[in-house]
């Protein structure tokens, strides 16, 4: 395996570590926001300059005093990610120079014998730029003044990078996060606190991710890989999702929710977190129906099954059955119940996530289709829909995979009803599998003259 650089940005809060994570990158991946603490988990990108990859690893507020739990969570994750690094971006702040935790946070890096280089952040105007000696007082080698917003100082800031690297023979990491294309990528959503970071946490057997009983304790999406069972998984924590009505129009949380519904565009599977403590929602509705629209595999985790009390061998029937007369329209997705403290049912979860990319991946023969479709209409014919002519269906065809797309042929003027449709589909799900995988079947009309 390759192995690749790691360059940590860290500093106090508001510093703009998240405005220069996203510059040096060229992309919008951190959520920016005025609010103290919105970046909570370490977050890796890989980023190219002068024909070198290296990853850039975005931290949050780093504090020599925590005073609560969420701020000492989120120093350990910035302290876990300076003992990774290779090279330490230590991002300052122009416009209010120093302050008495950069002074605290520059002994803190000191002590690693680490190499350093001091960004001076926010340098967007004279004033700004005067202050930078302020800096030299840091002991820290020459600031490098910066703009993250705009983007000023940042090229050679990167010049500055890619030398600093060269000079270093052996990188520490030996994980590669660039996303690979046969990874199964698997995106964890759900409502607020029903447990996505502790489940990748427990998955993981590491504290990854910001843990804590705040609701939208995670902000951004995080890509996280794990391997198992030699089949490489693109873990995404993404935010808690409440409803819209309760988010205002410009803040993070509404970013974050966005964000964490982007997510499901690229994921190969779906994993609906719930907690069976409480009831469903719409928006776990919502979220299903998001993942159907883009093709994504599904499964349900019933999670914080350790606080159901006095189960017994009925239990688990009992609110699968609830499960699914709620949710109706996908009883092919799997539910499984697990506890992410406790690490219950987690080597399942991981085992039903191959699974179900293999079913999504699936090729029926064209024979076997041929046979399927002789089946399907000797026991219950097509009866005429909106359109003119009776519906006659000639072929069945598969298409595609990943999700399985199936093509109908039928004759020019003739309408299926959809509920025969769904008829096609539930026959294709008991012939040949296809759990947690949604189905497409799509119609083509023949326009041949000899149509019956």
């Amino acid at each position: 395996m390759s192995k690749l650089y790691n360059v940590a940005i860290v500093g106090r809060v508001n510093v703009g570590k998240s405005t220069l994570f996203n510059r040096l990158l060229a992309a919008n991946k951190a959520i920016i926001s005025n609010v103290a603490g919105t970046t909570r988990d370490r977050n890796y990108a890989v980023c190219t300059w002068k024909d070198l990859d290296f990853n850039i690893i975005d931290t949050g507020g780093l504090v020599s005093k925590a005073i609560d739990k969420i701020d000492k969570a989120i120093s350990e994750q910035a302290l876990q990610a300076v003992k990774e690094a290779d090279l330490i971006l230590f991002v300052v702040d122009s416009k209010t120079g120093i302050m008495p935790e950069d002074t605290n946070l520059t002994k803190i890096l000191q002590k690693t014998k680490k190499p350093v280089l001091l960004v001076a952040n926010k340098t967007d105007n004279n004033r700004a730029r005067q202050n930078i000696s302020e800096f030299y007082k840091l002991n820290l080698d020459e600031p490098w003044p910066i703009s993250a917003a705009s983007g000023v100082g940042t090229g050679d800031l990167l010049d500055e990078i890619v030398k600093n690297l060269k000079k270093i023979k052996k990188p520490n990491v030996k994980r590669v996060v660039k996303e690979d294309e046969s990874n199964i990528k698997v995106a964890i959503v759900g409502r607020p606190n029903v447990g996505k970071s502790s489940l990748i946490n427990a998955l993981l057997g590491a504290k990854r991710l910001v843990v804590s009983s705040t609701p939208h304790t995670t902000r951004d999406s995080q890509d996280i890989i794990l391997n198992f069972e030699k089949q490489k998984l693109t873990l995404i924590d993404t935010a808690g999702i409440r409803r819209r009505s309760k988010k205002s129009k410009n803040s993070f949380e509404k970013q974050s929710v966005e964000q964490s519904l982007k997510t499901l565009k690229r994921a190969d599977i779906m994993i609906l977190m719930t907690d069976v403590s409480k009831r469903l929602s719409w928006q776990d509705k919502h979220l299903i129906n998001e993942a159907q629209e883009h093709g994504v595999g599904i499964i349900i985790v019933a999670n914080k099954w350790d606080l159901i009390p006095d189960k017994d061998k009925d239990t688990i029937n009992e609110y699968t059955k609830y499960y699914q007369r709620f949710l109706p329209f996908i009883t092919w997705a799997p539910i499984i119940f697990t506890s992410a403290t406790q690490k219950i049912r987690l080597k399942r979860l991981l085992t039903l996530i191959i699974d179900i990319y293999k079913e999504k991946n699936k090729t029926i023969a064209e024979n076997a289709l041929g046979k399927l479709l002789k089946s399907i209409v000797k026991r219950h014919k097509p009866s005429r829909g909106k359109g003119t002519k009776h519906p006659y269906i000639y072929t069945l065809k598969q298409i595609r995979t990943n999700p399985p797309v199936f093509a109908i042929k039928m004759n020019f003027k003739a309408e299926l009803h959809d509920s025969y449709l769904r008829f096609i589909e539930n026959n294709l799900r008991y012939k040949f599998g296809f759990s947690g995988t949604p189905i497409k079947i799509v119609v083509n009309k023949s326009q041949n003259t000899q149509d019956k």
